[in-house]
């Protein structure tokens, strides 16, 4: 029997784009409240105070660095969904080295993704505020996030490519399951995190230039 199953086109762009709006509003909120704190950090001689901004590069990168450290909390479920599953394989004797594997490591990376990511409201207000030492702390954060997401990213895209060619990697149950709580949000985070680690690291050498 196959378990799989997926939402209608139209259904899914509407629920990501309401999801969307409704994630953006707290870093949204945040983002304003810190950035016209940090003006004067930006200021030089002669300029007038509607010109005292960080640049554009860093303001959105300060902003995407609070989207994700919001988005990590409800990605801490993904681990205590894979503890769960962990549980029952073990209670019903499904012992599988392979699954068991899968699951912890899913878990583990969502979990070292939350943690890091977490750590970015902080940089993100030092980014807005002009830390003088921001510019080369930003470019070791953003090639070890780069390093630990793309690690994530490639075992995720190796894993799903596995269950999903190799008869009996995993059941069928399991692999369905994995896929949808956590293979994916993952995977989607390691993007993101990805993205914001190449801004991060463009934003530390445009601070170095100022």
């Amino acid at each position: 029997m196959d378990l799989g199953f997926s939402l209608p086109a139209g259904l899914t762009v509407a629920v990501l784009l309401l999801g969307a709006l409704l994630g953006a509003i707290l870093p949204t909120c945040l983002y304003v409240y810190v950035e016209p704190r940090g003006r004067r950090q930006w200021a030089t001689a002669g300029d007038s105070p509607s010109a005292r901004k960080a640049p554009l590069l860093v303001r959105f990168t300060a902003w995407l660095s609070f989207v994700i450290a919001q988005v990590a909390l409800p990605l801490l479920l993904v681990p205590v969904t894979c503890g769960g599953l962990l549980y029952v394989q073990i209670r019903l004797g499904a012992l599988s080295p392979i699954g068991l594997g899968a699951t912890a490591a899913l878990g583990l990376a969502a979990l070292v993704q939350a943690v890091l990511a977490l750590r970015m409201v902080p940089l993100g207000v030092r980014l807005l505020a002009r830390s003088a030492s921001e510019s080369k702390r930003a470019a070791g954060v953003a090639r070890f996030q780069g390093v630990v997401n793309g690690i994530v990213l490639s075992g995720t895209l190796a894993l799903g490519w596995a269950m999903s060619t190799i008869p009996g990697f995993v059941r069928p149950v399991l692999r369905h399951t994995l896929e949808w709580t956590a293979l994916r949000p993952v995977a989607a985070f390691a993007v993101v995190c990805l993205l914001h680690a190449l801004l991060l690291g463009r934003s530390g050498r445009l601070l170095a230039e100022k």
